[in-house]
C-alpha cells in the first residue's frame, strides 16, 4: 500500500535527532470492538497519564487535527500526550501547545522504524516510553484510509489500549484497510457526511472527551515569527500589506501556471498589493518559472522553512491558492483565503477531494471556495484523474470576479487608493 503523497507544499527541515526502532513483524489481535457513532468507546481520558496521537498525514490534515487535540489536552489536563507525525509536518506541529512532544517519521511497512526529534532529551523519553510500553492509549484519529501505516506505529507502543476508526467507515478503507479491525482495541464506525474537523471531534466525544472546542488555533515559535520578519525586512519592508499567492498543488487540484500568474497579476492590479509566491524548497524552480509569469511586483518565498512559511501566510492580507496546506494555515490563522477546489459542486460530498470534508476550516466570513459546476467525462462523483482536469473548466473570467471581490473586503483602504 503506497501513500499518495503530494509534493511538499512548504518548506520542512528533518528534525535533529534520532533513535531506532525495532517493530514486530505482525501486529498484535486485540477484541477489536465495534462501537457505532452515538456510543461510547472504552475509554477513560482521566485515567491517562500518558496519551500518544499517531497522526500520519499531511500539512493540511494536520492543522484539521487541533480542534482535537486541543479538545483533548482539556480532556486529560492531567496526562502527558506525545503526537508522532510525518516529517513533513514536524516543523508546523513542534509548536503546539495542546500536546507534550512532537515526534517525526518516515512511514515504513515493514522493518525497524526511525523517529526523530528537535529535542534530545523529549526524543529520549519518547522512546522508553514506546519501547517500555508505557502509554495507556494510542490514538489514531484518522477517519478514512490509512496509507502511512498510522496503527503499525500504534499498534509497536505497546500501549494498553489503541483505538481507532472502523475499516467500514469508508468505501476506500474497508478496501484499503481490510481485517485492521482486529488489531485495535475498540473503533468508532461513524460513516456519516461532515467535516473532517467533525469527525475526530466526534471520536473525542465518543471517548467521554470535552469536543466542545471547534476552533483551529496554530502555535508558531518565536524562530518562525523571526524568520518571516526577516523576510518581509529583506524584500518588501516590515508592515507591508501583501497578497499571498500559493499557486502549487499536486495532481488535479493543479490550475495551469499562466491561469494562476494572470489571477494574480490582476489582483496585484486591483489591490495595489504586492505578491509573495508561497512553496517549498522543491519548487524553487517552479517558482521561477511562475515569476517570470507575473509583471507585478512580486517575490518569493519558497526558501522559507514551514514554520516560517506558516508565520508569513499569518501575516498576509490574504492567500489565494489550491486545495493544499497554505490554505488551511491561512484559516487557522485567521487570514482570509479563497481556495480553488477541483472538486465540482455537483459531485459527490463524500468524495475525497470534496470541499465539504476537507475546505479550510474557520471562520466562513474569511474562507472562499471556488469550484467547477460540474464534472468532465468520465469524471462523475468527483475528480479523479491524476492530473488537472476537471478544474481546468475554470478560467480567469470565472475566477477573477469572485475571487477580485473577496480579497479586496480585506485590503487596507490605503492600499486600494493607490491601485
Amino acid at each position: 500500500m503506497a501513500a499518495p503523497a503530494p509534493a511538499d507544499s512548504l518548506g520542512n527541515p528533518t528534525p535533529r535527532y534520532s533513535a531506532t526502532v525495532d517493530l514486530p513483524a505482525a501486529p498484535t489481535p486485540r477484541e477489536g470492538r465495534v462501537v457505532s457513532a452515538g456510543d461510547r468507546l472504552p475509554v477513560d481520558l482521566s485515567a491517562c497519564r500518558k496519551i500518544l496521537v499517531v497522526r500520519l498525514d499531511f500539512i493540511g490534515d494536520w492543522v484539521l487535527t487541533l480542534p482535537f487535540l486541543a479538545g483533548l489536552r482539556q480532556s486529560a489536563p492531567q496526562a502527558e500526550i506525545t503526537a508522532v507525525v510525518l516529517t513533513r509536518v514536524h516543523d508546523l506541529a513542534r509548536s503546539c501547545r495542546s500536546v507534550d512532544r512532537v515526534i517525526a517519521v518516515e512511514p515504513r511497512m515493514t522493518g525497524p522504524m526511525e523517529f526523530l526529534g528537535s529535542d534530545e532529551n523529549d526524543l529520549a523519553g519518547f522512546v522508553a516510553d514506546y519501547a517500555g510500553g508505557g502509554y495507556d492509549v494510542a490514538l489514531v484519529p484518522r477517519w478514512d484510509a490509512d496509507f502511512n501505516a498510522a496503527l503499525r506505529i500504534a499498534d509497536a507502543s505497546r500501549a494498553r489500549q489503541v483505538i481507532g476508526f472502523s475499516e467500514e467507515c469508508t468505501p476506500l478503507r474497508a478496501e484499503l484497510n481490510r481485517g485492521e479491525d482486529g488489531y485495535y482495541s475498540a473503533v468508532l464506525l461513524d460513516r456519516r457526511r461532515m467535516h473532517e474537523v467533525e469527525h475526530k471531534l466526534g471520536f473525542l466525544a465518543a471517548m467521554g472527551g470535552d469536543a466542545g472546542t471547534t476552533r483551529a488555533v496554530l502555535d508558531l515559535g518565536d524562530s518562525d515569527r523571526e524568520a518571516a520578519r526577516d523576510f518581509m525586512k529583506r524584500n518588501l519592508g516590515i508592515g507591508q500589506p501583501f497578497v499571498a499567492i500559493a499557486p502549487f498543488a499536486v495532481g488535479r487540484k493543479l490550475l495551469p501556471p499562466e491561469l494562476t500568474a494572470g489571477l494574480a497579476g490582476r489582483l496585484a492590479t486591483a489591490t495595489g498589493l504586492p505578491l509573495v509566491v508561497i512553496g517549498s524548497p522543491v519548487h524553487e524552480e517552479l517558482a521561477g518559472n511562475f515569476m517570470d509569469l507575473l509583471d507585478v511586483p512580486a517575490v518569493s518565498a519558497v526558501g522559507l522553512s514551514l514554520g516560517g512559511s506558516a508565520a508569513l501566510i499569518g501575516d498576509g492580507t490574504a492567500l489565494v491558492g489550491m486545495d493544499s496546506g497554505p490554505g488551511h494555515i491561512a484559516a487557522a490563522l485567521g487570514t482570509p483565503v479563497s481556495v480553488v477546489f477541483s472538486h465540482p459542486t455537483s459531485g459527490s460530498p463524500d468524495h475525497v477531494g470534496s470541499p465539504e470534508r476537507f475546505r479550510p476550516w474557520g471562520d466562513p466570513s474569511r474562507i472562499q471556495v471556488i469550484q467547477p459546476r460540474t464534472p468532465l467525462p468520465p469524471c462523475i462523483d468527483g475528480c479523479d484523474a491524476d492530473e488537472p482536469h476537471c478544474i481546468t473548466q475554470l478560467g480567469i473570467d470565472h475566477l477573477y470576479p469572485p475571487i477580485a471581490d473577496f480579497v479586496m473586503r480585506f485590503v487596507p483602504q490605503t492600499a486600494e487608493s493607490t491601485a
